[in-house]
């Protein structure tokens, strides 16, 4: 049961129990203070904000507007560097293209670009296995059932911090692109030399690039082994 469903569940009581006058003039009079609050807000500066509204515009705010591309290829920014997580794993980052903001250790604020999506598709992933995975679910992960599956099993093993194994990323391919959604392919080069494959979907969401994790609570998903780097971008480093 969702988080919703437990307080409609809760504030939803029978009308036809025995203290249902008592509930309904207590509804009432709830009304009655909140229209008068509402007034009080409207008269002072506006309409009354809606909570859901603040807290879209507090997430755009977080990120300072950045360029905007609708279409086009994944192109590596030439200021691409390597910055090392808890756990060892490498992930790239660039200052023109994201992330521009580290908050409790979550890297967010990516570009609104092909190659925006790509860096925000190696990053979140990557820290969900570091210490800091419950900031990065709160802030970079799209909230939903799948969501909620995640946290429960990041939780159940949490104070672990693993790595991928000894492979490093090698390269991308962006299956699809849109300034709304992307799919991004990821190539990740193993310690024994050969290339295995993943890939991760992400949604424009509250002014940044969010995985979007399967219902299963799975943010990648994994095409396997992969016989050579061919029709991939390539970093490089």
């Amino acid at each position: 049961m969702t988080g919703g469903e437990r307080r409609r569940s809760t504030t939803q009581r029978p009308y036809w129990s025995e203290r249902s006058w008592i509930l309904s003039v207590a509804f009432l009079g709830g009304m009655v203070l909140l229209a008068g609050v509402l007034w009080l807000a409207r008269s002072a500066g506006g309409p009354a904000a809606d909570p859901v509204a603040r807290t879209a515009v507090g997430q755009v705010a977080q990120c300072r507007p950045g360029p905007v591309v609708a279409s086009g290829p994944a192109v590596p920014p030439d200021d691409v560097t390597w910055r090392t997580l808890d756990g060892g794993d490498r992930v790239p980052v660039s200052a023109a293209q994201g992330p521009s903001r580290t908050a409790d250790g979550a890297l967010s604020c990516f570009a609104q670009t092909p190659i925006g999506a790509v860096l925000a598709a190696h990053a979140v992933p990557t820290q969900l296995a570091g210490p800091n995975w419950r900031a990065v679910a709160d802030r970079q992960v799209l909230p939903g059932p799948g969501r909620d599956v995640l946290v429960a099993r990041l939780d159940a093993a949490s104070g672990t911090v693993t790595s991928r194994g000894g492979g490093s990323y090698a390269g991308f391919a962006v299956v699809r692109y849109s300034v709304e959604a992307a799919r991004v392919q990821l190539l990740v080069k193993t310690g024994a030399g050969g290339y295995v494959a993943t890939l991760v979907d992400l949604r424009w969401d509250g002014g940044d690039w969010k995985v979007a994790p399967s219902r299963a609570g799975a943010v990648y998903a994994s095409i396997g082994a992969v016989t050579g780097s061919a029709g991939y971008t390539l970093w490089r480093k």
